[in-house]
C-alpha cells in the first residue's frame, strides 16, 4: 500500500496547505445564514402554531388563516434561502426577511397576540443581523 493509500482526503488537505479553506477560490463564508435562518425557520413554526390557534379563535375563515400562515411561511424559507452565504456578498434574503417581519407583525391585527410574537421576533431578527454582520466584519479584519 502507498503512502497516499493509507493518509485520508484530510491529511492530503492539511499537507497541501489547503486545510481550513471554506471554499476554493478564496471566499470566506458568511455567518449570516447560520444566524438569521435559525430565526426564520423558528418563525415558520411559530407561525403555524398560530394558525392552530386561529383553527380555534376563528377571528376570520379558516382559509385566510392558513392563506396567510402559508404566505408568511413561503415568505420565510425563501428568505432563508437567499441570505448571503458568503462575506461581503449581496443577496435580497436579508430583506424579505425584514418583509416577513412586518408580515408577522401585521398578522397581529387578526390575532392580537401576534404583535406580541411579531415584536419579539423582530427584536431577535434584528440582532440576528447586527451580530451577523458584526461577526463578519471582525473575522475579515482579523484575516480568518
Amino acid at each position: 500500500m502507498t503512502d497516499v493509500n493509507r493518509h485520508s482526503a484530510g491529511d492530503r488537505r492539511a499537507e497541501s496547505g489547503t486545510a481550513g479553506t471554506p471554499e476554493a477560490g478564496g471566499r470566506k463564508k458568511s455567518k449570516i445564514p447560520l444566524m438569521c435562518a435559525t430565526i426564520l425557520v423558528s418563525e415558520v413554526l411559530v407561525v403555524y402554531f398560530a394558525a392552530l390557534v386561529g383553527f380555534g379563535l376563528r377571528p376570520v375563515p379558516f382559509g385566510w388563516v392558513i392563506g396567510g400562515a402559508t404566505a408568511i411561511a413561503a415568505l420565510c424559507i425563501l428568505a432563508a434561502a437567499l441570505l448571503p452565504r458568503y462575506r461581503g456578498q449581496a443577496r435580497p434574503g436579508i430583506a424579505l426577511g425584514w418583509i416577513a417581519q412586518v408580515l408577522i407583525l401585521l398578522s397581529g391585527f387578526v390575532m392580537p397576540s401576534m404583535f406580541f410574537v411579531g415584536a419579539v421576533f423582530a427584536v431577535l431578527w434584528g440582532a440576528a443581523v447586527y451580530w451577523g454582520r458584526r461577526m463578519d466584519r471582525e473575522l475579515t479584519a482579523w484575516g480568518r
